[in-house]
């Protein structure tokens, strides 16, 4: 998705931090068929995680989520922003911020700690590319203005 010309001015980052069992740094390069054309890390010490959990109100660390902020957001000494939509897949369900996708009936799934902050948009992960379209391409056509990253020399 990040090779589309529609995303081409949205700077895409993702960081790697190791929740399950096999999650290693050096399964990075290959692990996610949705980074594309992203920068990639790794944060073995899950610190980022901690940090995105505390700017939405989390204790746990943030994982599988994409988070996507408007032009202008700063990541500051005071801690992360708050990011302006979040598209996550947790507990077997697609969840995202309220208002972003319609709501589907069923919002038992959603993990505890997500109910108020998220809505389930989908009762499976199985369709997640589609879904991460459907969030992304919207965004990047509100946020004309956001710069894309230097080239690599």
């Amino acid at each position: 998705m990040l090779d589309d010309p529609r995303m081409a001015h949205v700077r895409s980052f993702v960081v790697w931090i190791p929740m399950l069992d096999a999650d290693e740094g050096s399964e990075v390069p290959s692990a996610s068929k949705h980074a594309g054309l992203a920068t990639q890390y790794f944060d073995g010490e899950k610190r980022l995680g901690h940090a995105l959990a505390t700017s939405l109100g989390l204790e746990q660390p943030l994982w599988d989520v994409f988070l996507f902020y408007p032009p202008g957001a700063m990541w500051t000494d005071a801690g992360a922003p708050v990011p302006e939509i979040v598209l996550a897949q947790g507990g077997g369900v697609i969840a995202v911020t309220p208002g972003v996708l319609p709501a589907a009936d069923d919002q038992s799934k959603l993990l505890p700690e997500l109910r108020g902050r998220l809505v389930v948009v989908a009762p499976s992960q199985a369709e997640f590319a589609a879904f991460l379209s459907r969030v992304a391409l919207p965004f990047a056509a509100r946020h004309p203005g956001i710069s894309a990253p230097a080239p690599s020399p």
